[in-house]
């Protein structure tokens, strides 16, 4: 399945945001995939993906957050 993954950052406050894929598939089975960081600043950036799971893709979200460093600050997951 082709994807294109969006972030946009809105604050100029030091912190950088993420976005990745979680998925699900037909057993219920979560997946995190790995972030895309905006070390950018204020804005947006765009990466164009792919995902495949053998046992099907069942459910498709996205997670963001704000980061300091490697700690994560804040996080929201929608389905």
């Amino acid at each position: 399945m082709k994807l294109a993954i969006n972030v946009y950052d809105t604050a100029s406050d030091g912190h950088h945001a993420r976005v990745r894929l979680v998925s699900k598939n037909t057993f219920g089975t979560t997946r995190y995939w790995p972030w895309r960081m905006n070390y950018d600043g204020p804005g947006g950036k765009s990466w164009n993906t792919t995902a495949s799971d053998s046992s099907g893709l069942f459910y498709l979200g996205v997670q963001v957050a704000t980061f300091e460093g490697d700690t994560l600050l804040h996080s929201c997951t929608d389905w």
